[in-house]
């Protein structure tokens, strides 16, 4: 018996909130001394991937006010995480860029992800792995150009 649109979509919603739970779950007990938010693992993740940014670029990123981004680079800062300087180009603008304790600790939660999901992901065939990468891909960007609309 085939399964309805909506049966099928609620089905994906739960499989996908049980993979979150699980992440963070996994998070949480292999970084007991590395209290985080989601949001401050987002700014570390991006300034990993992207290298130093304003707060403002970060503000746009996190679709967030860039006084409220800045509030929480304050608190990354204190934590040792990243650090601010100024734009060499405009001196009106501030660049934040990680520490070696902001590389570290992304580098360790990163890698407790890839733990926890490596052996579910390679389950799957190497066809089957490809075709998830490739949906989860295509419903981002849907859901990123969505949004742009």
């Amino acid at each position: 018996m085939m399964k309805s649109r909506d049966q099928q979509l609620e089905q994906f919603v739960d499989c996908f909130q049980a993979i979150g739970r699980s992440m963070k779950r996994n998070q949480r007990s292999n970084h007991k001394t590395t209290e985080m938010t989601k949001t401050q693992w987002i700014i570390l993740r991006f300034l990993w991937k992207h290298g130093s940014c304003s707060i403002g670029q970060l503000a746009d990123q996190l679709e967030v006010r860039s006084s409220s981004m800045s509030q929480m680079i304050d608190r990354l800062e204190l934590a040792g995480m990243v650090f601010r300087e100024t734009n060499q180009q405009d001196a009106r603008t501030k660049v934040v860029t990680l520490t070696d304790t902001g590389k570290e600790t992304i580098m360790k939660m990163k890698d407790a992800q890839i733990e926890l999901l490596a052996g579910p992901f390679n389950q799957l065939t190497s066809e089957e792995q490809e075709i998830l990468v490739n949906i989860l891909k295509k419903m981002t960007y849907n859901l990123n150009h969505k949004e742009n609309k």
